[in-house]
């Protein structure tokens, strides 16, 4: 009888040391799960902006170059580089004695042709009534006749020339065509010029634009008046332009249509010449739009991180248990259109109700337990 009940007693011992033993082993294997700390947003399908980026350099809008007609010595420059100017300002003064001479042998010979025209044409008057009241013969009468269309038409040839050289001798005094800021002059006075040499430019610098380029796809209903955020020179700032000229035929070598996009710079803050980033606003579409720090590139493949509930079993000592546990799911997708914030993201696996890792994706691997933060 002691017997049996020492070996009980054993049997006892047995069961409970393999009893304990499982129940740490459940105990530790509970411990060693890693839960990651995550930040994640709702991936929404919503209205997407479509953007075209593309970059270039100020230009004005308008602007006018002054070029010599002829060879000219400098004679008075009133503005420099820098200075505004309106429309009828003198800027230069130049001089060219043949022109100038030109001018004036030409508004004699208009005063001196006019002269013998109205001598002319008064004694065509005269002729015509003898002719009518058969005085004279009419050989007589179309001889006078004959010598007042000369006469008129010598007059007509020295006013036309007149006209010309006028305009010669006036475009010496060098005005200003537009509205605008003095650019590009570089002169001294007494300077001698050639013919067809640049003189300054007027530049309107409260009016410039960007010419850039749109794609086949983004060209399509895209219409003036569209809005641009232009970037100069690097600026965190961006400056509202718009859209005012479509060009309907592609370029030949880089396939994209040609756009016009103006902005306002009343304060003259930026200058031709300077680089800037635009920002076209093209449309409209629907997508999946997740912010642009959600995605992660590797080996030039993109992908994102969602949260999926997930059932996951572990044994206890006793029975297996089953628990739902947030899991990171890594999922490839491609990237469409995004709005400068955020970025469209394409995948049959990517569901509108998914929420997307936004912090501490850099950490994870497919398959993670996570824990949400707020």
């Amino acid at each position: 009888m002691n017997k049996i009940m020492k070996q009980m007693a054993v049997l006892l011992v047995a069961l409970s040391v393999v009893a304990c033993g499982k129940k740490e082993e459940n105990i530790k294997e509970k411990e060693e799960i890693n839960y990651k700390n995550v930040k994640v947003v709702d991936a929404d399908l919503s209205e997407i902006n479509k953007v075209a980026v593309s970059s270039g350099s100020l230009d004005s809008i308008n602007e006018m170059e002054e070029i010599t007609k002829s060879r000219v010595d400098i004679i008075k420059i009133n503005y420099k580089n820098g200075d505004k100017v309106k429309v009828g300002d003198v800027v230069l003064v130049l001089e060219n004695q043949d022109v100038k001479s030109a001018y004036l042998d030409s508004k004699a010979r208009v005063i001196s042709t006019k002269a013998d025209y109205e001598t002319q044409k008064t004694t065509y008057n005269k002729y015509e009534v003898l002719y009518n009241e058969k005085l004279i013969s009419e050989e007589e009468f179309l001889d006078v006749k004959n010598k007042l269309a000369s006469s008129e038409g010598t007059y007509r040839s020295a006013k036309a020339s007149l006209l010309t050289n006028e305009k010669d001798y006036n475009d010496l005094t060098v005005k200003a065509k537009i509205n605008g800021t003095i650019a590009n002059l570089d002169l001294k006075l007494y300077q001698k010029i050639e013919k067809e040499q640049p003189l300054f430019k007027v530049v309107d610098n409260d009016n410039l634009r960007i010419l850039s380029g749109v794609s086949s796809q983004d060209v399509v209903g895209l219409k003036t008046g569209a809005r641009a955020n232009i970037y100069v020179e690097n600026s965190l700032e961006s400056v509202q332009g718009s859209l005012y000229e479509i060009n309907p035929i592609a370029n030949p070598s880089t396939r994209k249509f040609e756009v016009k996009i103006k902005m306002e710079n009343k304060d003259s803050k930026y200058k031709q010449g300077m680089f800037a980033r635009v920002e076209l606003y093209t449309g409209e579409k629907e997508g999946i739009l997740v912010p642009k720090k959600a995605v992660i590139i590797e080996e030039l493949y993109s992908y994102i991180f969602v949260v999926n509930k997930e059932n996951i079993e572990s044994e206890n000592y006793i029975v297996k248990e089953t628990n739902e546990r947030l899991v990171a799911r890594k999922i490839r997708v491609n990237l469409g259109i995004s709005d400068g914030e955020n970025q469209e993201v394409i995948s049959s696996d990517l569901k509108e109700s998914n929420k997307v890792v936004v912090v501490g994706q850099y950490s994870l691997n497919d398959g993670d337990f996570i824990k949400e933060e707020n």
